[in-house]
This record gives C-alpha cells, structure tokens and sequence, in this order.
C-alpha cells in the first residue's frame, strides 16, 4: 500500500509539473523528469513483484495438485515453457511433464519445436541432453578407466559399459583406433546383473586394481582378473547410469550428452562424432 500511495502522489505531483512546464528555466528540467523516472522504477518493482508473487503461486498451486493425487511426487524445477500457458515440470524422479496454469490439464510426452531452418526440434530431449553433459562432467577423472586420444583430442565420449556385453568387447577392441582418430574413451561401470552379482564383483575389481585399464582389457578379452576390494565407484556409477536412461551396454554419450545406443562400427561410431 506504500508503494501505491507514493505512485498516485508521484503522478499527482507529476500532472501539475505539466502545467508549469513550458514556463519552467532550464534548471528545472532534471526535478520534472527526476520524479518521473522514480514513477518508472516504481511501476517496474511492482509488475516485477507481481510476476514473481503469480510464479510462486502457480509452483506451488500445481505442485499441491500434483501432490493430492500422490504424495510422493516432488517437483524439482517448474519452468514456463515455450509453449504459451504451459508450464515444463521436473519431477525429482527425472521425468518431464507439462501442464496449464491451474494443473488441470497434463501433458507428459516431448515438446517439440517446427524450425524454418532446422526441421523438428526435440526441445525435450536438448534439456535433457544439457543435463546429461552437466552430470558426467562432474564425475572425477579418477574415477573413471580412461583411454586418451594419441596426439590431439578431437572428442571425447563417455561410455557405460558391462564387461560380460557382446558389443561392449566389440567396442573395447576398437578402443585403439579411436585414439588413434583423436578419441578420449572414459569407462563408466554399468554391470547389467544389477549391483551385488558376479560381473559386479569382478568390475570393483578391476576399478580396485593397480593398472585398471589392463585389467579392463584382459576381463574383457574374457580373462578371469584377480579378486581386489577397495572403496570404488562401481555401484554410484550404476545408479548414475539409471538416473541418465542407461537400460543397455554399451551406452555412449558425447560431450554435449548426445546418447549413441550401441556399437556397430569403429567407422559408424567416428561418423557419428563428426570426425568423418
């Protein structure tokens, strides 16, 4: 109400101004427009205190709504979408849904957007795919098997990998000729039995090793490695894979986290970094 009061005052003040305008020295020119733009900066304050009010009331209105309906729901993020009166929700659990203004009609599927010069534009999944480049980047180095590129890095993926998985030996075996083609290959461990199995064991093993990428190499030229416990990364990273859509081995991902499914070729694969 302060606010208020002061705006019709101001304006007050400023319609009698006008009257005296043309009669005023030049002297006075800098009081006239000093008190208009304090009504300007006032009117911003107010309209931006209205949006963010009407923001946090819709979060928090469809969030209630959602949570009625099961109280496990959490929302992570809500954002307006490119899409006029839709709302993009992020529930904890990593899924996207959309929804009006007062959450009474969902929506939950990909948004897409028609480009002139691109075509469709899977708006949903660039989120996603920022998020996925965001995660890895953050995983240490060392916790990760990593074959450099020989000579200048041209690219980098990162890959989930079972070391039990037809096309992830497959894949392994092409190892040196993506260093070759300036690849940096970083393992992740994505033992498909699920944690606590046989192929499990023997993957802490081998991230519980002196010389983890020998020992990669050799368990997955199908040699026994020998049995090592540590402290490793070997179930976090499992459970990481899960959170970013991993469901098969071996899951690629490039550095702006772009997923390539499989493996079929050493040539497909460098095509698909743009390095061909």
């Amino acid at each position: 109400m302060c606010i208020l009061s002061s705006i019709q005052a101001l304006f007050h003040e400023f319609q009698s101004l006008k009257v005296k305008f043309y009669y005023m020295k030049k002297n006075m020119w800098c009081g006239i427009f000093g008190k208009f733009s304090s009504v300007v900066v006032l009117l911003m304050m107010l309209s931006s205190m209205s949006v963010a009010i009407a923001a946090t009331s819709i979060e928090e209105s469809i969030s209630n709504k959602l949570k009625a309906i099961n109280s496990n729901i959490e929302v992570e993020s809500l954002i307006e979408s490119p899409w006029p009166g839709m709302y993009e929700i992020t529930l904890k659990t990593g899924e996207v849904i959309f929804s009006d203004q007062n959450a009474e009609y969902l929506m939950i599927g990909q948004m897409y957007n028609l480009s002139q010069d691109e075509g469709f534009i899977n708006l949903t999944e660039r989120k996603f795919q920022a998020k996925v480049a965001k995660t890895l980047a953050k995983v240490p180095a060392a916790e990760q098997i990593v074959y450099a590129a020989i000579g200048e890095e041209k690219a980098a993926i990162t890959v989930f990998t079972d070391i039990d998985c037809y096309y992830c030996q497959k894949l392994h075996k092409a190892v040196p000729q993506l260093q070759k083609n300036g690849v940096t290959v970083k393992y992740m461990a994505f033992p498909r039995a699920g944690v606590g199995s046989d192929v499990a064991r023997q993957m802490e093993s081998i991230w519980c090793a002196k010389d983890p990428s020998l020992a990669l190499t050799a368990a997955k030229s199908k040699q026994r490695v020998a049995s090592i416990k540590c402290d490793n990364p070997v179930s976090r990273q499992f459970r990481l894979g899960h959170e970013l859509g991993v469901n098969a081995t071996p899951s690629i991902f490039t550095e702006a986290g772009v997923k390539i499914a499989g493996f079929a070729s050493t040539k497909s694969l460098l095509n698909e970094l743009g390095l061909l």
